[in-house]
């Protein structure tokens, strides 16, 4: 070929791969074609718990395994969708530390906790809304979501029209006959405050909401840099998931009359169209399915009943959630409890503090070391928080603390420290009554003393480490370390409310600090009191247990009676309580997808 017709042929090839590059999705706005936004907004279920594990667990139905298709690369991990761009506003449950989380869409712009600007491992609707809005459109789409846990339409995002909040009739006859308060009621008194208060907290995460769409429009190119500035950008879609909290609030919807739900979605419905220049955004309502569709048919109703006012005819859609709940996952979910609490219960106790030898689930784990924990002797001290930082001038729930140690005591958890001079006796090491849950713990083999806080230690003698796994018993109403041979192996930090030994299975980490010979057992724990009272009352007791893997099959499959292999099947699915879907990636999968088919009928 000569060196001419080569050069028109180089030519030609780059002319045309120029024309292949305009058509490219990702330039799509460069061609006049205005930037699509879609706003999402709500609170938890907006959020998204569902966790990235759960995702296998879509792919089970037949039905549902195209979407997770959609959802993951060959390889398996997460997609990344390129011409998708998130801006999201979150925050703790009351929004004293929003940030705004970028990027392309992928798996974790679901619930964020206190770090709202890093990725999660867990979606919300907005995965697969984007994932399927990308693939009609093909075109460059920028989400801007804002959600935040606990946030109710009544209060925290009421739209500006609806007025400022009120108590319903049929409340304000209940507070009437109670003017020195009672059930809830407030105080006559105390009734300014409370509304007050209801005024201040009003419209405030609406606001939060308005605010971030408008700076995120102020600048689309921060967010999405393929934004063409001369194309402009449209709002092309609104979606609203919200409503637990409303579900559940008696006092604004007494009686389960929810009527007043339908009142304020509409205002909200024509406010963020007024407060965005946007009069006709299509809007998608998405109808709480909490408990499927035998439940809440009255709060569901109430939801859907703005898209069938006049005004909104052919650019409101309801889309109703309740058809995505998983049924099996609801039926293995109260069986988890029992299995939990099974798994998570190491001894029981019978009505007088005595051990209960009957319980069905005692004999598979076996006590690690000699002599046997009944027989061990303790030494023990208690000391009280001597400095400012370390006392507490009023009762609080979240009592368990670190306090500087006398002098000489930094090191009291090391098995060689010198423990002669401390006090002797066998545990449960106690002091009071701990009356709870029909089980009263009152005599104890040692007494604890006066001190607030308790140091404990023994040894027991190891001939072999030939167990499956290890566990610690542990008796503690409320937090502990517990060290092995000098190492802390469990901290456990706040209060319990169940007088039985609990269980906590050791990881790699924590069984390498056992050995044969001999071992040092100690703990760090503190009394409790109640609030209106000066009576201190604790009870503190703790040993090591294995079981073999003959032992440990043999309990598998007697839990298969609580919890059988299709439960467990099912909760794969779920990383989540049943108000939050399950955690199930598969119902916020069918979601997000249909959330974003709605408005593609409303587009058309």
């Amino acid at each position: 070929m000569t060196a001419p017709c080569f050069e028109k042929l180089r030519l030609t090839l780059l002319t045309l791969l120029a024309v292949v590059c305009c058509f490219s999705p990702t330039t799509a706005s460069a061609q006049g074609k205005p930037l699509k936004v879609f706003i999402l907004a709500g609170q938890s279920n907006m959020e998204g718990h569902a966790a990235i594990s759960t995702f296998d667990y879509i792919g089970k139905d037949p039905f549902t395994a195209p979407i997770l298709k959609e959802m993951r690369n060959p390889d398996g991990t997460p997609r990344v969708c390129d011409n998708v761009w998130m801006s999201y506003l979150t925050g703790p449950y009351d929004g004293s530390a929003n940030g705004e989380g970028l990027g392309k869409l992928t798996a974790g712009f679901g619930e964020r906790g206190n770090q709202p600007t890093k990725i999660s491992g867990k979606i919300g609707p907005e995965f697969t809304f984007g994932i399927y809005m990308e693939k009609e459109l093909q075109e460059p789409i920028l989400i801007i979501k804002t959600a935040w846990g606990g946030r109710s339409l009544n209060t925290e995002f009421r739209p500006p029209s609806a007025g400022a909040y009120k108590l319903p009739m049929e409340t304000q006859e209940v507070w009437d006959k109670y003017p020195q308060g009672a059930h809830g009621v407030p105080k006559l008194e105390d009734r300014k405050k409370w509304q007050a208060d209801k005024d201040a907290a009003s419209g405030v995460f609406y606001r939060m909401m308005v605010d971030h769409v408008k700076m995120v429009l102020a600048d689309p190119e921060r967010v999405c840099p393929v934004y063409d500035e001369k194309a402009g950008y449209e709002l092309a879609g609104f979606v609203w998931l919200q409503g637990f909290n409303d579900l559940v609030d008696g006092q604004t919807y007494p009686n389960g009359n929810y009527e007043e739900y339908s009142r304020l979605l509409s205002h909200f419905i024509r406010d963020v169209r007024k407060d965005l220049s946007a009069p006709k955004m299509p809007f998608v309502i998405g109808v709480l399915g909490v408990g499927g569709e035998s439940e809440n048919e009255s709060f569901r109703k109430a939801m859907a009943a703005p898209a069938d006012m006049p005004e909104f005819k052919g650019n409101v859609v309801a889309v109703h959630t309740a058809p995505f709940w998983d049924h099996d996952i609801a039926t293995a979910e109260p069986k988890r409890g029992e299995y939990d609490r099974i798994v998570g219960t190491a001894h029981t106790l019978k009505a007088d503090g005595t051990f209960n030898r009957e319980w069905k689930w005692e004999s598979y784990w076996k006590p690690l070391g000699q002599p046997l924990p009944e027989e061990r002797i303790w030494r023990f001290i208690t000391v009280d928080a001597t400095e400012k930082k370390d006392t507490l001038e009023t009762y609080d729930a979240r009592r368990f603390r670190d306090i500087t140690l006398p002098t000489g005591m930094e090191n009291w958890h090391m098995p060689d420290f010198d423990d002669r001079k401390w006090t002797e006796g066998k545990a449960p090491i106690g002091k009071g009554l701990w009356d709870h849950s029909g089980i009263k713990l009152g005599k104890f083999p040692s007494a604890w003393g006066k001190g607030e806080f308790l140091l404990m230690r023994t040894s027991f003698e190891v001939e072999s480490l030939n167990f499956d796994a290890y566990r610690i018993a542990v008796l503690a109403r409320q937090g502990f370390h517990v060290y092995l041979n000098g190492q802390k192996i469990h901290t456990y930090i706040w209060w319990q409310d169940k007088p039985q030994y609990g269980s906590i299975v050791l990881g790699e980490e924590q069984i390498k600090h056992l050995k044969i010979g001999k071992n040092v057992l100690a703990v760090y724990a503190n009394d409790q009191y109640e609030r209106d009272s000066t009576e201190h009352y604790a009870a503190v007791d703790v040993w090591i247990e294995g079981i073999t893997k003959a032992d440990k099959e043999r309990l598998d499959l007697a839990l298969e009676e609580v919890l059988s292999p299709k439960d467990r099947e099912a909760l794969k699915g779920a990383s989540n309580g049943g108000y939050h879907y399950f955690g199930s990636a598969k119902i916020f999968a069918q979601m997000g997808k249909a959330f974003a088919e709605a408005l593609w009928s409303l587009r058309k």
